[in-house]
């Protein structure tokens, strides 16, 4: 699904924030990157999301060079990867439903498909009774929960989230990390990169960690 190929990544000609990254996952497979603030996290999410090109190397997702895609083709591919971010990135004048149903509406998807869909995503999250509220009327825990609703709502074949619980306390965390194992458990192949080594631990799935840009420990799931 993703393979890392002698992969790195320069900043302005002198920072280096990826170097030399191999790594293969297979389609469905659910990973954890780690690795202290910027190791390298975010850059190589980055990458597979194409909001950057690798400096050398070469990143495949799902068999297709991305060094090959055109950026007319590009729209087309970020729409098969849903992304959760730290700070869930909602619109706050706009009620769950809207924000969940934005990335349905840019596609141009029928609006009966439009609420089927939303509906089902915010059902999956345990917040379809939520839909006409606004973010600011959740609390953090549930702000995440309609970030990933969005996320998931095109039913990608990809998930990755930067973060996603860094601002939550642990009890949310858990709960969160549940929903990502919920959506790889139906085939959606997912990458958390997260600095919560404890809770990783305790969810026994495959680490990749990083240090100052390079991969120094690729860790089977126990």
């Amino acid at each position: 699904m993703i393979t890392f190929e002698h992969v790195g990544k320069r900043y302005g000609g002198r920072f280096e924030a990826l170097s030399n990254i191999d790594f293969h996952m297979t389609r469905g497979e659910m990973v954890f990157l780690t690795g202290h603030s910027g190791a390298g996290k975010s850059s190589l999410l980055r990458l597979i999301m194409l909001l950057e090109r690798p400096s050398r190397g070469r990143v495949l997702v799902a068999g297709h060079d991305l060094a090959g895609l055109h950026a007319s083709q590009v729209p087309f591919y970020r729409r098969q990867i849903g992304v959760v971010f730290q700070d869930h990135q909602l619109l706050f004048d706009r009620s769950i439903y809207a924000n969940v149903a934005l990335p349905l509406e840019i596609q141009g998807v029928e609006p009966r498909d439009i609420a089927r869909r939303v509906r089902a995503a915010l059902d999956k999250v345990g917040l379809l009774h939520r839909e006409k509220a606004l973010p600011i009327e959740l609390s953090g825990g549930e702000q995440q929960r309609v970030g990933i609703a969005r996320a998931v709502v095109n039913k990608p074949a990809l998930l990755l989230a930067d973060e996603p619980t860094g601002n939550l306390d642990p009890q949310l965390s858990v709960d969160i990390m549940t929903l990502f194992e919920d959506f790889n458990r139906i085939g959606t192949t997912v990458v958390v990169a997260s600095h919560d080594l404890a809770l990783i631990a305790r969810l026994r799935h495959r680490v990749l960690r990083l240090r100052d840009g390079r991969l120094v420990a690729d860790q089977e799931a126990a």
